[in-house]
């Protein structure tokens, strides 16, 4: 009995340290800040998987909708010293002395913007908010982001910060209309996030590859050397740039 209870307890360890299980885990954690919104004031919309370019999806881990605006939510459960810049391509996670790189989820998120743009249409044209929500157990210790609608805060006070704007864009009617075009537009098939996170992974290797035999995989011109301007080694660039601003 012992031992099928150690087994029970090493399982359920490696179940929730998956990436997946903390994701989950995280998006939970947000859902039940959000649901502290009033439900006369803000529409909010959990896990919303919409058409992109390309015939691509995307998947959106929440989405608020006020008077004020369109607030887009992308969550990271992770722990330890967060710290990145709103230009750069990656942004780096510190736990003790260990650094791990992940991709700039505000890059992430301005996909995720530029579909809702897609379903909306060009009839309504709200402000779009940008929010980057780590857990509170981690630490943002250095955070370069300039614009005025983007913002990286911990998961407890996304209410607060929501509330805050309080200005009137968008009127109940414009609202609903909205929230019924991302309702109606929200893939939910069996087997469709598979198929989301397959598409990511084969996206994410065919990026990899153009980059190995020197093409941008965002434009498809040529990748050049360049020198940092402080002198500290080089990088892989588009060679056309400044249209492209692609960074290896």
């Amino acid at each position: 009995m012992s031992y099928l209870f150690l087994f029970s307890m090493l399982l359920l360890a490696i179940l929730v340290s998956s990436p997946a299980v903390k994701g989950k885990i995280g998006e939970g954690k947000v859902k039940y800040y959000l649901g502290k919104l009033s439900p006369d004031q803000y529409v909010v919309l959990h896990d919303v998987l919409i058409p992109s370019k390309n015939g691509k999806t995307t998947q959106i881990d929440h989405v608020v909708l006020s008077q004020a605006g369109i607030f887009v939510i992308e969550t990271k459960n992770y722990q330890g010293w967060i710290y990145g810049s709103e230009k750069s391509k990656k942004w780096t996670q510190v736990i003790y002395k260990r650094k791990q790189s992940f991709h700039n989820p505000l890059h992430q998120n301005y996909g995720h913007i530029k579909a809702i743009e897609q379903i909306i249409g060009d009839q309504i044209k709200p402000p779009y908010y940008s929010i980057i929500a780590f857990d509170p157990k981690s630490t943002i210790k250095k955070m370069d982001v300039n614009s005025p609608r983007s913002f990286v805060i911990y998961s407890n006070q996304l209410v607060k910060l929501i509330e805050k704007h309080d200005e009137t864009v968008l009127n109940r009617l414009q609202i609903k209309r909205i929230s019924q075009r991302l309702e109606a537009s929200n893939i939910v098939e069996n087997g469709s996030s598979k198929a989301h996170i397959k598409q990511v992974r084969t996206d994410q290797q065919e990026k990899l590859m153009k980059v190995k035999a020197g093409v941008c995989p965002k434009c498809g011109n040529q990748l050049v050397t360049r020198n940092r301007k402080n002198g500290n080694g080089s990088f892989k660039g588009c060679s056309g740039f400044p249209k492209c601003r692609f960074i290896a």
